[in-house]
């Protein structure tokens, strides 16, 4: 049976795909509880039973229910959706104000993966996904999930001595590298 049933966030605006008109869009669902990983879905509105696309914004949750097929002449495989409900509206733009702490002294802790809107209020308008990290480590350790886009920048660049791991079991004194 080829049956899909998938809640999760819109990626981007509804976009006309292929030659009869249909609407395409990315799903994003978290693969995992923790949010390391996401799943990108391509759905596909097709047919005489669209849904009101204006409620499937840039991060509004949605249900998806139709069957997994390639369109058209694509090699590429898609949600075919049958029936789509919006859940959920997107949330509206965070806006600027007076900070609420002085991040003076900030403490280490865990930010949990998310979602973020970028290019809001354009045709470019998406949701990425932000990976889970630490933040504000209490050692100067450099961590094992550095990488572009990475929170663990700070270290080097503000010009502070990043110790590397393999330092603490050569000798019991850290070595700045």
């Amino acid at each position: 049976m080829n049956r899909v049933c998938l809640i999760g966030l819109v990626g981007c605006w509804p976009r006309p795909v292929g030659p009869a008109g249909d609407l395409g869009f990315v799903l994003l669902t978290e693969r995992d509880p923790l949010g390391q990983r996401v799943d990108r879905h391509r759905v596909i509105l097709g047919g005489s039973h669209l849904p009101d696309i204006s409620d499937f914004a840039p991060g509004a949750t949605v249900y998806i229910e139709g069957h997994l097929a390639r369109q058209g002449e694509s090699r590429r495989v898609s949600v075919i959706a049958g029936c789509a409900w919006s859940i959920l509206p997107a949330p509206p733009p965070v806006v600027a104000g007076e900070p609420t702490s002085s991040h003076a002294s900030p403490r280490e802790h865990q930010r949990s993966g998310h979602p973020r809107r970028v290019a809001i209020g354009t045709p470019r308008e998406r949701l990425i996904w932000v990976r889970p990290t630490t933040v504000h480590p209490r050692s100067g350790l450099i961590p094992l999930n550095t990488g572009p886009g990475s929170a663990w920048t700070g270290a080097v660049a503000d010009h502070q001595p990043v110790y590397s791991l393999s330092a603490l079991f050569r000798s019991d004194k850290m070595t700045a590298v």
